[in-house]
C-alpha cells in the first residue's frame, strides 16, 4: 500500500504548510497475483522488384499483448448504491466496502490488446537523380486498456472498455522524394556550378483521427467514481457521410463533425439510467479528424575549395498552407458538441546558410 496526504492551502515555498486532510485516506496498491506481461507477434512478408529501381513489399503484420498493467478501483459500491433512497445524502466514503478509505486503485496486470496491419511499401534506391518511397499502413489496435494509469469504468465488468486503442491510427500513408534537378546536368563549368546541382526533397504524411468516446464525469451508475469518466447511452449512428463533415465557427451554424441527433431531433446521446452503465456506447467508436502534412526543402551545395562547401537551403514546412483541424467537441452538454470549431497549421518558411569544412 502506498498512503497519500493531501495538503489543503499549500503554498509554493511551504507545499506542507496547508492543513492535511488525513479522511478519507487514498491508496494505491498492487494485486498480489501480479502477472508478468508477455506479447506474441507474427508477420509474413513479400518483397518483389518490379523495375525502374523499385522495390515493392507488402507485409502483414499481427501481435497479441497479455497481462498487460492497468488500474481498478478496489474500493467502489455496488452498481446502483447511491440512487437507492436510503442512501440519499450519505457521505459516499461511508457506504465504501472498505470504511476509511476513498478510492483504492489497485494496479492489475490484466489487460489485453490485438494489433493486425497491412503494411505496403515502395522504394526506389538513388539513381539517375531520383529516389522515392511510399509506405501505407491499414491497421487497427484493439484494447481494454491502453496504458497502465488507464483505470477500467466498471470496476466488476471490463466489457464496455473493449475496443479500439486510444493510439489506433487507422490509416497512415507517407510519401518522401530526393530529385536531383537536370538544369546544367554534366557540364563541369561556371554555369554549372552557380545555377546547377539543385535538389529537391519533400516528405508528406497523411493519417486518420484518433479515436473517442462520448463521456462525462457524472456518476451515472452510483459506484462512488472518482475520476472515472462514464459514457452516455448511443441511440443511432452518429457518423457523418465524409462529404457532410464540416468546419464550425461555432454554436449558431449547423456543421457538424458527427451526428448529435436522430432523423426525429431526438439527442443522439442520453444519459443511462439512473444505477446503470451505457449498454448502447463501448469505448472508442468515433474518431476525432485527421492529420496532413506536406514539407518540401530545396538546397544547393556551392564548392569554395576542395575540402570547403557552403550549402544553402530553404525550407517549407506546410508549404501548401492546408489547415488541420482539431478535435471534435465532445461534451453532449456544450453548445459545440459535435463540431470542430478550431484549426491550426501555418506554413513556415527557413532560410539558411551552412559552412561546411
Amino acid at each position: 500500500l502506498q498512503p497519500m496526504v493531501s495538503i489543503a492551502n499549500g503554498q509554493a515555498d511551504n507545499p506542507a504548510g496547508g492543513r492535511p486532510s488525513y479522511f478519507p485516506l487514498f491508496f494505491m496498491t498492487t494485486d498480489p497475483v501480479f502477472k508478468i506481461p508477455g506479447a506474441y507477434t507474427w508477420n509474413v512478408t513479400y518483397e518483389r522488384e518490379v523495375g525502374f529501381d523499385t522495390l515493392v513489399s507488402v507485409a502483414y503484420v499481427g501481435r497479441v499483448g497479455l497481462h498487460m498493467e492497468r488500474e481498478r478501483n478496489l474500493n467502489a459500491l455496488p452498481v446502483g448504491t447511491l440512487q437507492k433512497p436510503e442512501n440519499k445524502g450519505i457521505n459516499i466514503n461511508v457506504l465504501r466496502p472498505y470504511k476509511g478509505f476513498a478510492i483504492i486503485a489497485l494496479g492489475e496486470n490484466a489487460s489485453r490488446s490485438e494489433y493486425n496491419g497491412l503494411q505496403i511499401e515502395v522504394n526506389r534506391r538513388f539513381t539517375r537523380g531520383l529516389s522515392y518511397g511510399l509506405s501505407y499502413t491499414y491497421s487497427k489496435s484493439m484494447d481494454n486498456c491502453s496504458g497502465r494509469r488507464c483505470r477500467i469504468i466498471n470496476p466488476w465488468d471490463d466489457r464496455i472498455m473493449w475496443g479500439p486503442s486510444d493510439f489506433d491510427t487507422r490509416h497512415i500513408a507517407v510519401i518522401n522524394f530526393i530529385y536531383q534537378l537536370p538544369l546544367l546536368r554534366g557540364r563541369n563549368d561556371i554555369l554549372q556550378k552557380t545555377l546547377g546541382g539543385w535538389q529537391i526533397t519533400g516528405v508528406a504524411q497523411f493519417q486518420t483521427g484518433a479515436p473517442f468516446t462520448v463521456v462525462t464525469s457524472d456518476d451515472f451508475a452510483g459506484i462512488g467514481a472518482v475520476g472515472e469518466a462514464q459514457p452516455w447511452e448511443m441511440l443511432g449512428d452518429p457518423k457523418l457521410p465524409r462529404g457532410e463533415r464540416k468546419f464550425s465557427q461555432g454554436a449558431g451554424d449547423q456543421n457538424f463533425w458527427f451526428r448529435t441527433r436522430l432523423p426525429d431531433g431526438s439527442p443522439m446521446f442520453t444519459p443511462p439510467a439512473a444505477g446503470t452503465f451505457s449498454k448502447t456506447q463501448t469505448r472508442n467508436l468515433l474518431n476525432h479528424p485527421g492529420f496532413q502534412n506536406w514539407n518540401v526543402a530545396i538546397f544547393k551545395d556551392f564548392g569554395i575549395t576542395e575540402t570547403h562547401k557552403l550549402q544553402f537551403r530553404a525550407e517549407f514546412f506546410n508549404f501548401p498552407n492546408h489547415p488541420n483541424w482539431g478535435g471534435a467537441d465532445t461534451n453532449p452538454r456544450s453548445g459545440t458538441f459535435g463540431k470542430v470549431t478550431s484549426k491550426s497549421g501555418n506554413r513556415n518558411i527557413q532560410l539558411a546558410l551552412r559552412y561546411n569544412f
